[in-house]
């Protein structure tokens, strides 16, 4: 059930002189588009605003514009009046310099997300909704009911955050809605999707040789695929931990019901990524923490492989539970 409509993130963003613009940790499309597309539009429909965005890439999609500011050089006047909008995500272990946040530097906080779970952060605003493919279609929808100019720039940052959230529009929040979205970003620019399809459809020979060996190599249990990515893997295939990552390669092969990769972390930790075609997974990822998402659609952490034969344990009973019924 949606929390708020998109007004109450327009009445926000109105209402504060300074805003700042976070997106959560291991950054994807999604949290990247919605942050700087929602930067842009603000930009260009409330000139009058002060617009930063905090965070990093860890080197995804490296053909857009990604120019973060630093915290520690924003004058102490820009947060008089200010709001911090998290974009994408919840609660405060996945925020990425969520300090900033937990310490008070910021008038007001606004959350926009697609992702039905309870933070552990108290809001002043809020609008959920995990009807959404994606938050960059959230931020798309709000310019078109506000009925803000788009630009180019704006128009591939929040393509970018629907296309890549859902699955080139494969998944099964893609709505009327979504297209509806995506058509007003051509409004009064030369806008093309091509322009950000053409650098998202590049295969690296690196991935292709990478993906080659996980579907020759993965493991099947009870209807559950899954593939360890570990350090060595990676080494291997000159691949770094969020370039091996892309659990889609095991999508939807034969049977099977859900598909997970395990990969290995820089820090010693080893991040679950889960997919379902249908079960749900999120209440599973919510205990080995920090953990959660979608209901089809969900990441975990683990520290051990005891801890992965745990959580594919899990999976498989969520399977038989599910034939049963």
């Amino acid at each position: 059930m949606a929390k708020n409509t998109w007004k109450i993130a327009k009445e926000a963003i109105e209402t504060h002189n300074n805003i700042f613009i976070f997106h959560h940790i291991r950054p994807d499309g999604d949290c990247l588009g919605s942050q700087f597309g929602l930067r842009e539009l603000i930009r260009t429909n409330y000139p009058e605003k002060n617009v930063f965005v905090l965070g990093d890439t860890g080197g995804v999609f490296p053909f857009m514009k990604w120019d973060f500011d630093k915290f520690e050089d924003i004058p102490k006047k820009n947060f008089e009046n200010s709001l911090a909008v998290v974009v994408d995500t919840n609660s405060s272990h996945r925020i990425q310099f969520v300090k900033y946040i937990l310490d008070n530097n910021f008038t007001h906080t606004l959350r926009i997300d697609h992702h039905p779970t309870d933070p552990d952060i108290n809001y002043d605003y809020t609008w959920e909704d995990a009807e959404y493919a994606a938050a960059a279609e959230q931020i798309g929808y709000i310019a078109m009911k506000a009925k803000w100019k788009v630009t180019n720039e704006a128009a591939r940052y929040v393509y970018l955050g629907i296309n890549t959230d859902s699955g080139r529009f494969n998944y099964e929040y893609v709505a009327k809605r979504t297209f509806d979205v995506v058509s007003y970003l051509h409004t009064d620019n030369d806008f093309r999707v091509w322009d950000v399809n053409y650098d998202l459809g590049k295969r690296d020979e690196r991935k292709v040789k990478f993906a080659a060996h996980v579907l020759l190599n993965y493991k099947n249990e009870g209807q559950v695929l899954y593939f360890y990515v570990s350090k060595k893997i990676q080494k291997k295939f000159k691949l770094k931990d969020n370039e091996a990552n892309d659990v889609g390669i095991l999508a939807n092969i034969g049977d099977c019901k859900i598909w997970v990769f395990f990969i290995d972390q820089p820090d010693g930790t080893i991040r679950v990524r889960v997919r379902s075609n249908g079960i749900w997974i999120n209440h599973i990822c919510e205990k080995y923490k920090p953990g959660g998402g979608h209901e089809v659609a969900a990441g975990a952490t683990v520290h051990s492989k005891a801890e992965m034969k745990a959580i594919i344990a899990d999976l498989k009973a969520e399977v038989l539970k599910h034939a049963k019924n």
